[in-house]
């Protein structure tokens, strides 16, 4: 059993009670100003990193505890059953913990401070090679399911992915489908030049299709066109209000082939992610730099701080051209040299050493 004084137990509910304030964002995001592309940078880049990132600060005292990892194994469990709920961005939170958890415990296997050194040199690397030219950016580009389920969502003020569902005609033979979007006092934009999917395929019964990142506060207009032996069959008009304004309208449906059950809805959207190795290491390097007597507080801001720089190349600047960068290069030029004097200082004078075990009371001999 984890016994805990008052002063762990305070950190425990002040760590749960900034988890709630972030699924509280969760929830209400649609509603919030829609921001400039600068706004959303700070806030994603820094608020919100430094919200995620408040309760791994608060826990580090209990980051020895014995059954951190039976903790982490329930976290993952809980994303687990909120997605299979369909839940999915609620699911961050939880990965958040588990992911930050695993890195704690990782941390226990690294006696020495050189070893944590190494790996902040060495991982930015091969993290920089994945995404430019290898898993990562396969993920990325070709598998983003993959990586939204290997992520923390953090989704933007102000905006919302729209996602539309609708049935096939029964017994016809669709070969695809097309979609349009129309935007208050906009023109028709295509969405979809190309069949929704192809006609070897047969579309199957149920169709779903995402369309991201939106502003929540416009009305959208979506016509979804049955295409059957090369021509249009039938089509459906579907108007989607600004949020908190009502339900969402079909105003047309012409065709023997029309799309049935033509169906809308709305979640946060949430273009920004971290992966979750990234996770792991923001808590490894910030209990690190506890156990070996490092700056943990300079260097929780400067990993904080190293997530939006990080944030904003990848937006003005996107080297890899895939919407994204690495984050572990920044986070680890963050630990390292915050606290490069002292490292020199432990690794050059006989103290890299593990600070927390020399401290601990040594009990008597025979027992």
């Amino acid at each position: 059993m984890l016994r805990l004084k008052r002063a762990p137990q305070l950190r425990l509910a002040l760590a749960a009670g900034f988890l709630l304030l972030l699924g509280l964002y969760y929830a209400s995001s649609e509603f919030l100003p829609d921001l400039p592309e600068w706004g959303d940078v700070l806030w994603v880049g820094l608020a919100l990193s430094a919200l995620a990132f408040a309760p791994v600060m608060l826990v580090l005292p209990l980051r020895r505890a014995r059954p951190l990892a039976l903790v982490a194994l329930g976290f993952a469990a809980i994303a687990v059953v909120l997605y299979l709920i369909g839940a999915d961005l609620y699911a961050s939170l939880p990965k958040l913990a588990a992911a930050a958890l695993l890195g704690f415990i990782f941390l226990r296997y690294c006696e020495r401070l050189s070893w944590v050194v190494i790996l902040a040199l060495l991982i930015p690397v091969a993290d920089t090679l994945s995404v430019w030219y290898g898993p990562t950016h396969y993920v990325v580009t070709e598998q983003p399911q993959i990586f939204d389920v290997s992520s923390v969502a953090f989704p933007v003020p102000g905006e919302r992915a729209i996602t539309l569902r609708w049935n096939a005609p029964v017994g016809a033979s669709i070969s695809g489908w097309l979609m349009y979007r129309r935007t208050d006092g906009g023109r028709e934009l295509l969405l979809a030049p190309n069949p929704l999917c192809p006609p070897a395929d047969h579309c199957g019964k149920k169709i779903v299709f995402s369309d991201r990142a939106k502003p929540a506060g416009k009305q959208l207009s979506y016509r979804v066109v049955t295409v059957s032996g090369g021509r249009e069959s039938g089509k459906a008009i579907i108007v989607f209000p600004p949020v908190g304004e009502g339900a969402s309208q079909i105003t047309g449906m012409t065709g023997k082939l029309a799309p049935s059950h033509l169906r809308v809805s709305s979640a946060p959207s949430a273009p920004a992610g971290l992966g979750l190795p990234d996770v792991l290491f923001f808590a490894l390097f910030l209990g690190a730099a506890v156990r070996f007597g490092l700056r943990y507080r300079a260097t929780w801001l400067a990993l904080v701080a190293s997530l939006g720089l990080t944030t904003a190349l990848a937006i003005y600047i996107d080297p890899f051209n895939i919407g994204g960068l690495p984050a572990l290069p920044g986070l680890s030029l963050a630990f390292l040299l915050t606290n490069a004097d002292l490292i020199w200082r432990r690794l050059n004078g006989g103290e890299n050493i593990d600070i927390d075990v020399q401290s601990r009371p040594v009990p008597p001999a025979g027992r």
